[in-house]
């Protein structure tokens, strides 16, 4: 072949697309897969780069050769979709459609559709027996799963459950530790008490973890087709997902056998009997002792002179009535002072921290290692951003001596401000907004008011277009950690023994839902403390809209009441959001969970 006829071989194949290539763009073929699971089908797509998509429609045939039914995602633009309710053993064809901002349409390949067959239903009920005596909380809870990081915790739980010996506190909190990805915690008894740590030995002390691993590879396994859909995975993402667990709770474990022996050191140091809680009420103060070795000294409670004897007879912990006049409290042993306490005026249930600090406790807990949080101001100390539909969550959390005036700032606009009150607790302010933001990249700042009546930045942290994120300090107010888990409205103290505070921008305020769980229908209200442009939606676990009560109607402010009658909906969790917007102020989103029982 010669250059000339290469030349018009080459030209006769570019003529036709330098002729025509503005319409190249409008037959861009999209992928579709499709992946068989228990009665259903899981298809999955990539969204095109570069270009607005304003809406996907999916098509349907049990036949290649018949008319395709179209399957309504309700504008949702996402990259899956779940086909349920479909007959085992046939197979099942589809295509796609999206459109365009510009109103093009794009398609996937009506010669080849994508198709699969879904796995005989009954799969479930026959091996139901079997996979409850394996895995008891797994089997139980796999119908409300939405999310991979709740498999892997109800795993961990199970795994806890059978092979040792824990009670459901213990179970949480070592579920907890296994499940913080990129955190690195001085010790393990951050998150654990001594007894706690005690029954740990049980899992670290051979530093076997063999038998761990192979449980949850058995449990991916056989858990495959049960779950994979229920949580929208493709198998390799499944696969990976797998691999992924497994590394993180290697490095977890490898970091607590390391961390060990300095635990034990620890420990060995600490009385035999301390004083864990405090407790005051109209009736007196009470002193809560916890005894973690038998002990042959005396022990008493000692103050001016005047002491009272302490005798463990029955058990390892009591309650000791102190007078009322005693204004702090010494503990001995043999005579030997190993614990000082003053007695605080404020009534309620009080922890003792290892560094006898007080923190508030709903509950008498046994001796923690944490150290408990100094008054200090105000920090960021959790945020979460999605950047998909620029959602922003922030967590501001600490306290003070003095009233404190605190502002948060997107760049130069103020989301909200607050002014605190002088708290023995760790105060935690939730707030929740939809952004409108044009920059790349953005700056958000807790400020203050200072002596000059001006703000003053106390924390910054950039939020960068196109990057999703969750950070949160553990423990609170320490260090930014990336985590698998959110703990807004609550403490990032593993103990959970402060008191916690939640408050949204003074908008509106959100109930529960009652009933919940519920069977047929359930009451939704909410106060509308001002004024506002009100949303109010109900939507599944994948975010698809499935009821719209308002859609951006102004409301005056006052007490509104609806109620929800799913009619087509299967059982599971469903979420009720409220949206509101107040003049200048950003929108501000506020959602709870539901849960439906037929």
């Amino acid at each position: 072949m010669n250059r000339n006829t290469l030349n018009i071989k080459v030209w006769g194949i570019l003529f036709p697309f330098l002729l025509f290539g503005a319409d190249i763009k409008e037959s861009t073929l999209l992928k579709i897969e499709a992946h068989g699971g228990l009665g259903s089908i899981l298809l999955q797509w990539d969204l095109p780069e570069e270009e607005i998509i304003t809406s996907i429609r999916i098509f349907r045939s049990s036949d290649m050769m018949s008319t395709y039914k179209i399957i309504d995602l309700d504008g949702i633009i996402t990259d899956r979709y779940l086909d349920k309710d479909l007959f085992s053993d046939e197979l099942y064809f589809y295509r796609l459609e999206m459109e365009t901002i510009d109103e093009r349409i794009l398609s996937s390949a009506h010669e080849t559709p994508a198709f699969a067959k879904p796995k005989d239903a009954e799969y479930l009920e026959q091996n139901i027996t079997e996979l409850q005596q394996s895995y008891p909380v797994t089997v139980s809870a796999y119908l409300e799963l939405t999310d991979i990081h709740e498999f892997k915790s109800v795993l961990i739980h199970d795994y806890i459950l059978k092979h040792i010996s824990f009670n459901i506190s213990q179970i949480h909190m070592l579920q907890m530790y296994l499940l913080m990805e990129d955190i690195h915690i001085e010790s393990f008894l951050n998150i654990l008490s001594i007894e706690e740590f005690k029954v740990c030995q049980l899992l670290f002390a051979e530093k076997d973890l063999s038998s761990l691993f192979e449980y949850f590879e058995k449990a991916f396994n056989e858990f495959n087709l049960l779950l994979r859909q229920q949580i929208l995975l493709t198998p390799l993402e499944w696969q990976d997902e797998k691999a992924n667990l497994l590394k993180i709770l290697e490095n977890k474990f490898s970091e607590a056998v390391n961390i060990y022996e300095n635990d034990e050191i620890f420990l060995e140091s600490l009385p035999s009997i301390r004083a864990t809680n405090l407790v005051k009420d109209s009736s007196g103060v009470k002193i809560h002792l916890h005894q973690f070795e038998d002990l042959g000294s005396s022990v008493e409670l000692y103050m001016n002179e005047e002491s009272i004897p302490v005798f463990f007879e029955n058990g390892n912990s009591q309650m000791i009535a102190i007078p009322d006049d005693w204004k702090y409290v010494e503990l001995l042993i043999a005579e030997n002072v190993v614990q000082t306490l003053p007695i605080l005026n404020e009534e309620g249930l009080l922890s003792i921290a290892m560094d006898d600090q007080y923190l508030f406790a709903d509950e008498i807990t046994d001796v923690r290692t944490m150290r408990s949080i100094p008054k200090q101001d105000f920090q960021l100390n959790e945020i979460a951003y999605i950047d998909i539909v620029n959602k922003l969550q922030v967590e501001v959390a600490g306290n003070s001596d003095w009233s404190t005036e605190l502002g948060l700032f997107m760049n130069d606009s103020l989301l909200w401000e607050w002014n605190s009150i002088p708290e023995f607790s760790v105060s935690f302010i939730d707030s929740t907004w939809i952004l409108q933001m044009s920059n790349d990249y953005n700056w958000l700042h807790l400020c203050r008011v200072n002596e000059n009546d001006e703000w003053e930045i106390l924390e910054s942290r950039p939020l960068i277009m196109g990057e999703s994120f969750f950070e949160s300090k553990v423990p609170d107010l320490g260090t930014w950690t990336k985590l698998s888990y959110s703990s807004f409205g609550e403490s990032n103290d593993i103990t959970r023994t402060q008191k916690t505070h939640q408050l949204i921008p003074e908008i509106f305020a959100l109930y529960q839902n009652y009933p919940n769980p519920f069977n047929s229908s359930t009451n939704i209200t909410f106060d509308l403390l001002e004024d506002a442009n009100v949303s109010l939606f109900v939507a599944d676990a994948r975010g698809r809209k499935l009821k719209v009560f308002l859609e951006e109607i102004f409301l005056e402010s006052g007490f509104y009441s609806f109620d929800w009658s799913p009619e087509y909906q299967s059982s599971g969790v469903y979420f009720i959001t409220l949206q509101a917007q107040l003049g200048d102020y950003l929108p501000i989103v506020m959602s709870r969970k539901m849960i439906y029982l037929k």
